[in-house]
């Protein structure tokens, strides 16, 4: 009698032992989120081609139409956590303006691809909790 792999049992096994050696190489922080304010600006240079600034001076329809024609929806989500965790991490008075962008950009991702995860859920329940702190 043979044991069988089947390769998702694999691929679990494989991403368990990353984790693994992430922790055990880096420390218990490996899978925090980061929290200097350079590596905010660098995501948002790097992914999304614009400035910090840009993103916080824009209204609620400019930045609606700056998704609807200069993103593509995939893109939506990661401009979400990237405006969510600067917003958690800000220091500079704009806590609340990233953090409400965060929000309209989730609702509008799950809007738009009709798809959802529960992890989803709980960062706009986080946001609403950190806003009524404000």
């Amino acid at each position: 009698m043979g044991l069988s792999f089947k390769k998702d049992v694999l691929m679990n096994w494989i991403e368990e032992i990353g984790k693994f050696l992430r922790i055990w190489t880096e420390g218990h922080d490996a899978f925090t989120e980061p929290t200097d304010p350079a590596v905010f600006e660098d995501a948002y240079e790097k992914f999304f081609e614009k400035s910090r600034a840009y993103f916080l001076n824009l209204s609620e329809s400019e930045l609606s139409a700056y998704l609807k024609t200069d993103l593509q929806i995939q893109q939506l989500h990661p401009l979400a956590l990237t405006l969510l965790f600067d917003g958690l991490n800000a220091t500079d008075g704009n806590q609340e303006n990233l953090l409400r962008k965060a929000k309209f950009i989730l609702n509008l991702a799950m809007a738009e691809t009709a798809s959802f995860a529960f992890q989803d859920y709980q960062y706009l329940a986080m946001i609403d909790n950190k806003l009524k702190g404000l």
